[in-house]
């Protein structure tokens, strides 16, 4: 009997302990452990559209999405629902009831990749649909305080006239392989095409710095890929020590209806664990590169600016606000120092220097263009223009990167020839003149400038060399060209100069002229001796008297006169000419 009370007091007493074990665990997290904040229990899971297949009214689509767990706490009975915007129901699309929308975990810092196969409906419009993917769950407190979403395009087709060639699903083997020893990697291609079959088909995998592909080749072939059927690749790979993620690139090329070919190019996303080692604490978003409608832009045109704006981290980011500025200059005068704005050559065209982007998810790539009008008289040379990245992180801090973009600016090179002043006729032996005036009318600097004459025939005075010849500014050329030969004389006064795209220009001026023969004198009394007397009739030069007089001397004298006359009126342009230009120089100082 006493043993029987000892047995029944220890069974109270274990009783006892188990009732005020319970009560404590029923107890709220504030009096359990009052070290616990609530707050901070909270997932924060981000869904990203990786992929789509294309919709066709009456067919079937896949669309693949990414499901991102930011934050150190694990999501519980998360799921997906979706809708068309603006209404209450998923109309044109079905989803297949052989869906899973659940997903009963999702831990701190993975992600996951979920495909959803949808219907078209066959009486569905060729437009572009806007649908809701919204995700709901609760927290390890089984709150409700899960809510994400994203709005995604859908455009409806009626049919496919060529193949549409996708990575439907991806799976590694082993399911958690070790990444340095190597893993494979299978891949099923489908053909969407309800019409055309893809022939010789080419899958070329590029791991980038993430993975290298083990096999003999990274190429693989495929005879045929009939419409609306599928077929599995795979391929071994291990990764390289500078993998920053887990993405890789698959290219398809494959030709149809005999002689046509297309290729595509897919970024696949490995199902493996992300490698926090890569994430930093602060997302940079850079200038990636950026290229130019025209290797040169030539003042007074309009060129086309792309950046390419790179978001380096894997968490996103949002609320982007990119703006084109000028540079700042600091003066300072004695003591003070100031800080200005410089002017810029560039106005954006039908936009303003700034451009909005909703957000950037992370490692990826966005392009901007902005059209460019440059000042008709802006200097020729490389401009600066700073660009000032604005963003926000995941937790809403402002953060700020600025860039730098090189724009170099030509202004056209032009060269005038105001006149080209030949004679038209000279004379065998005798020097004809040949004189040139002309003006940089241009905006940019003539260097290594020089005149020359060029042709078959002897010169004086053949070339000149000016050097730089300055905006503005005028010269004029004179030299001379002695004939060889009678007949047709053909010439070139040739202009060369290097502009400012440091190449060389030739400008060729071409000139004619006829040439008579020298003009001869009858020769002497061949008795007459050297020193002789003269004999009646004879000139004191030993040769026989010109008859008329003066006129008669002027007749037989007339080309002679003719060419004096000619070259003292070219004395008096040049002379002109030299005068004019002292008197510009004189007003210049």
């Amino acid at each position: 009997m006493i043993e029987k009370r000892r047995r029944t007091k220890i069974l109270c007493l274990a009783v006892m302990i188990l009732l005020l074990g319970l009560q404590g665990l029923c107890q709220p997290d504030s009096l359990r452990a009052a070290t616990i904040n609530i707050d901070t229990i909270d997932p924060v899971i981000l869904v990203e559209k990786i992929s789509s297949e294309q919709a066709v009214a009456g067919g079937e689509f896949t669309m693949t999405l990414s499901l991102r767990n930011i934050s150190n706490n694990p999501g519980f009975q998360l799921k997906l629902s979706f809708k068309i915007k603006d209404t209450d129901s998923l109309t044109p699309f079905t989803l297949k009831t052989t869906q899973a929308t659940a997903i009963e975990q999702l831990d701190g810092n993975q992600n996951m990749t979920v495909m959803m196969t949808f219907a078209v409906d066959p009486t569905a419009q060729n437009k572009d649909y806007e649908m809701l993917v919204m995700l709901n769950g609760k927290n390890a407190l089984m709150q409700d305080t899960v809510n994400a979403g994203i709005n995604i395009k859908v455009p409806v087709t009626y049919d496919l006239t060529k193949p549409v060639l996708l990575v439907k699903t991806a799976s590694v083997s082993p399911e958690q392989p070790n990444l340095s020893e190597g893993f494979d990697l299978c891949l099923t291609l489908g053909n969407l095409s309800k019409t055309t079959d893809a022939r010789n088909i080419l899958a070329l995998l590029d791991g980038g710095d993430n993975f290298e592909v083990l096999d003999i080749s990274n190429k693989k072939n495929m005879v045929m890929l009939g419409k609306n059927e599928e077929a599995p690749i795979s391929y071994q790979l291990r990764a390289k020590d500078t993998k920053s993620g887990n993405s890789v690139k698959l290219k398809l090329s494959y030709d149809y209806h005999g002689d046509k070919s297309e290729s595509v190019e897919e970024t696949i996303n490995l199902p493996l664990p992300q490698d926090e080692m890569s994430v930093g604490a602060t997302p940079w978003v850079i200038v990636n590169k950026y290229l130019l409608s025209a290797e040169q832009v030539l003042a007074g045109n309009t060129v086309t600016l792309s950046l390419f704006i790179e978001n380096t981290n894997q968490r996103p980011v949002k609320n982007v606000k990119i703006s084109l500025g000028v540079i700042k200059i600091e003066e300072s005068s004695g003591t003070t120092s100031t800080t200005t704005t410089g002017g810029t050559v560039f106005s954006p065209v039908n936009s303003s220097n700034s451009f909005y982007v909703d957000s950037i998810p992370g490692k990826t790539i966005i392009q901007k263009d902005v059209d460019l009008y440059v000042d008709p008289n802006a200097a020729a040379k490389t401009y600066i223009v700073p660009v000032e990245i604005k963003y926000e992180d995941r937790k809403g801090t402002t953060l700020t990167g600025d860039e730098l973009v090189n724009i170099p600016v030509t202004q056209e090179c032009k060269l005038q020839v105001l006149s080209l002043q030949t004679p038209p006729m000279g004379f065998l032996g005798q020097p004809v003149p040949v004189m040139a005036e002309f003006v940089n009318v241009g905006k940019v600097v003539l260097g290594n400038f020089m005149v020359s004459l060029e042709g078959d025939f002897q010169k004086e005075n053949g070339s000149y060399y000016v050097g730089n010849l300055d905006m503005g500014v005028s010269d004029f050329f004179q030299g001379s060209v002695i004939p060889q030969s009678e007949g047709t004389l053909e010439g070139n006064l040739v202009f060369t100069y290097i502009d400012n795209n440091n190449k060389d220009v030739r400008i060729e001026n071409p000139f004619t002229m006829e040439i008579q023969p020298a003009s001869a004198s009858p020769a002497g009394d061949e008795n007459m001796e050297l020193g002789g007397p003269l004999k009646p009739g004879m000139g004191m030069d030993g040769r026989p008297g010109a008859s008329g007089g003066f006129i008669g001397q002027l007749k037989s004298k007339w080309p002679v006169i003719l060419l004096g006359a000619v070259i003292l009126l070219e004395g008096l342009y040049i002379w002109r000419l030299r005068r004019k230009k002292t008197s510009e120089d004189f007003f210049n100082e």
